[in-house]
């Protein structure tokens, strides 16, 4: 969890440092490095409004059932005021009610709705294409992990984590989950199940797969399932694949 936040706040930094270079919203007329400053502090700042923001509206979309594009593009839409208010002082001497005040603040809304977007873009695409790991993989050398299962997913796994009961989409990374442990991986689900060929389980819901060796009982929730696996963690089963685990017998 440490690298990841220090590789997004890197991120933002550098993407602060390069508004300062080019000084948008008549910033340019600042000296160099007050430019730099201050976007970078900016850049920080809209860090710690949106990123809170949109793993709540990921929560949301999983909870409703909706594209995360849908709950995603509503927290922008939200972080983006508070974010406004301070960057309006901020160009107004932090004189917030000038800045509320001013005409141009809807436009300077949009801007910073647009800067939020294009920077939570990046975080998906160079998150997406660079997997460093959280977890230490085992080389080749090293002795096979403890675990029933065997794919190149295992792999990521460090050594002596046991068997593999299920796996949660947590933004642009999986947790693997074990019987005493769990780990973060930076991957994505979908591509973790995909290195999983062959192994005897089912995706459950939008942020879970579930390893049918790790299922110790299934139980209805209205229209919905609630998976409890031999650890007593338990799994949310969307209603959507409620017939995949009728089918595979597990209900």
């Amino acid at each position: 969890m440490a690298q990841r936040l220090a590789i997004e706040i890197f991120l933002v930094a550098l993407v602060g440092f390069v508004l300062g270079l080019f000084g948008p919203f008549g910033s340019f007329a600042m000296p160099l490095a007050t430019r730099l400053i201050y976007w970078t502090l900016f850049g920080l700042a809209g860090y710690a409004i949106f990123r809170p923001l949109i793993i709540v509206g990921r929560w949301v979309s999983e909870t409703l059932g909706v594209p995360h594009l849908v709950g995603i593009g509503a927290a922008l839409a939200l972080a983006s005021l508070p974010m406004t208010l301070f960057v309006a002082s901020a160009f107004n001497g932090f004189a917030l009610p000038r800045g509320i005040d001013s005409k141009s603040f809807l436009e300077l809304y949009g801007q910073v709705w647009l800067i939020g977007f294009l920077t939570n873009g990046l975080f998906t695409l160079l998150l997406r294409r660079t997997q460093p790991e959280l977890a230490p993989a085992a080389q080749p050398s090293d002795p096979v992990p403890d675990t029933t299962i065997s794919s190149s997913f295992v792999d990521r796994l460090p050594l002596g984590f046991g068997p593999l009961l299920a796996l949660k989409g947590e933004d642009h990374y999986v947790r693997a989950i074990g019987e005493s442990r769990d780990t973060l991986i930076l991957l994505r689900l979908r591509d973790a199940i995909g290195e999983l060929p062959g192994v005897d389980g089912l995706q459950v819901h939008r942020s879970w797969w579930v390893a049918r060796a790790a299922v110790l009982r299934v139980r209805r929730d209205g229209r919905s399932a609630v998976i409890t696996l031999t650890n007593q963690a338990e799994v949310p089963v969307s209603r959507e694949n409620i017939a995949a685990i009728r089918s595979a017998g597990w209900l």
